[in-house]
C-alpha cells in the first residue's frame, strides 16, 4: 500500500504531499501524541497519526523518515503545512478521531499484512 492510496481509500484531505511521497510503500503504523516517544518507537515508512499541530512533527517525522503523518481532527495551522511542504513531508487531514482512524488503519494493515499489524492478523479483542 502506498501513501497515496490511503488518501483516496479514507478520502484524507491533503495539507502536504511532495511528488515522491506519494508512491512511499507504507511499512507499518504508529499512533501518539508525545514526540519522544515517537521517536522511540515509530519507524521508518510507518504512518503517524497524532493530534499534534505544531511544527515540531515535522521535524521528527523527517527525522525518523516516516511515510506520512495523518493529523486527526485539529486544524493545522499554516505554518505547519509550509514546513512540511518545505522539507518534503507528507501530512494528511481527517475529522475522524485518532481512535477511529487507528481502527481502520489497522484492520486494513492486517488485512494486508503490512508491517507492525501482521504479528496481530487474526487476533480478537473482547470486551466484556
Amino acid at each position: 500500500m502506498l501513501v497515496e492510496d490511503l488518501v483516496s481509500m479514507f478520502d484524507l484531505q491533503v495539507k502536504s504531499l511532495p511528488k515522491e511521497s506519494r508512491s512511499q510503500k507504507i511499512e507499518g503504523g504508529y499512533s501518539g501524541d508525545v514526540l519522544s516517544h515517537v521517536m522511540a518507537c515509530a519507524k521508518p515508512g510507518y504512518v503517524w497519526l497524532t493530534v499534534q499541530t505544531h511544527e515540531n512533527v515535522i521535524a521528527v517525522a523527517s527525522l525518523l523518515d516516516l511515510a506520512c503523518i495523518i493529523v486527526c481532527q485539529r486544524e493545522l495551522p499554516e505554518e505547519t503545512c509550509e514546513r512540511a511542504r518545505r522539507e518534503g513531508v507528507a501530512v494528511l487531514w481527517t475529522d475522524r478521531s485518532d481512535f477511529e482512524m487507528s481502527g481502520l488503519l489497522y484492520e486494513t494493515f492486517c488485512e494486508k499484512g503490512i508491517g507492525n499489524s501482521q504479528a496481530q492478523t487474526g487476533s480478537k479483542v473482547e470486551v466484556n
